[in-house]
């Protein structure tokens, strides 16, 4: 038990994003996903943040079954298998609150714990929306992550990222599926 309270207090300082549970349920012609992640970063990051850099997170969506559906409808009509949603991480230094962002719409937090957890929380993200998957309730399965997306931030920010393993948060790869009309995991 000590030795499980070492890992996890080496986890928190150095950062990182963990699944706690993903599911999938069927909405109005779309496969809605849901998803709990535990979510820490280095305090190198939580500097930048005070320091007023934005940081990118970034939901990812993968469908991994049926293939051959994925590859026609790629083919055929431009359909992406995959699907993303951004959320944005910031610090209002003026109001001393954490400030989360989707799209124009933000919500504030006294504390960053407070911020980081109501980032961990995804309800009922629609991917898939109008396919035959979730027009007929195929069978399908994919997988999903959380990562801090580098990429997005400004270039001097980007090269500082470079072989620092503080700017390296991403949860590893959890799959998700549904099976003929019943909701699940």
């Amino acid at each position: 038990m000590a030795l499980s309270a070492v890992f996890s207090a080496a986890w928190a300082e150095n950062g990182g994003i963990k699944a706690q549970q993903t599911s999938s349920s069927w909405g109005d012609n779309q496969v809605e996903i849901s998803a709990n992640y535990k979510i820490s970063i280095s305090p190198a990051l939580e500097d930048a943040l005070l320091n007023g850099l934005s940081l990118p997170f970034v939901y990812e969506f993968q469908l991994t079954r049926p293939r051959m559906y994925s590859w026609y409808r790629q083919v055929a009509d431009w359909f992406s298998p995959t699907a993303t949603l951004t959320y944005r991480l910031s610090y209002h230094a003026l109001s001393r609150q954490y400030r989360l962002h989707l799209g124009s719409f933000y919500r504030s937090f006294n504390t960053l714990d407070e911020a980081l957890a109501a980032l961990g929380v995804l309800r009922a993200w629609a991917v898939l929306q109008d396919t035959s998957i979730a027009q007929d309730k195929s069978d399908f399965s994919g997988r999903m992550r959380l990562k801090l997306d580098v990429s997005q931030l400004p270039k001097t920010w980007q090269l500082t990222a470079l072989g620092h393993s503080d700017w390296q948060l991403e949860s590893s790869w959890t799959e998700v599926g549904l099976h003929g009309g019943e909701d699940g995991k």
